[in-house]
């Protein structure tokens, strides 16, 4: 799967080694040895760029328990969008992976996410993000 010619200056200077891509349904990421690039391929999926990166800062400070991406750097005037992530260590699970170890995976991060809503503090910040759009997309 190729990268949009669009990218290529921006990913050579933000991802200057080798690199891994995979395609969702909203992004193409592209994944560097430290750190992840998000090239959304709607015009909706760039729109919630911004809204994205916020929440990910706020998770990020939250001691989940677990790595969360944390946001190093976002699209500038004249710059196709983009959003630049640190990378989390670890592998996607493969197609068949036992559904007791997805299962343990979830209740980790509902378990995680449930302490973290006790906080106010992020709740508040959330809130905010969410008076201006809807993250039920991220």
């Amino acid at each position: 799967m190729g990268i949009p010619r669009t990218y290529q200056a921006l990913l050579d200077r933000l991802l200057p080694e080798d690199v891994t891509v995979h395609q969702g349904q909203f992004h193409q990421v592209v994944i560097g040895a430290e750190s992840v690039v998000c090239l959304p391929r709607t015009d909706a999926a760039a729109a919630r760029l911004p809204e994205r990166a916020a929440v990910l800062r706020v998770l990020a400070e939250l001691d989940l328990g677990f790595a969360t991406p944390r946001p190093l750097g976002e699209s500038g005037p004249g710059e196709p969008p983009y959003l630049l992530l640190s990378r989390v260590p670890g592998a996607p699970l493969k197609a068949g992976a036992p559904e007791d170890l997805v299962a343990a995976e979830y209740v980790r991060l509902l378990a995680a996410l449930a302490k973290a809503g006790a906080d106010e503090r992020p709740v508040l910040v959330l809130a905010a993000i969410a008076g201006a759009g809807s993250f039920t997309h991220i």
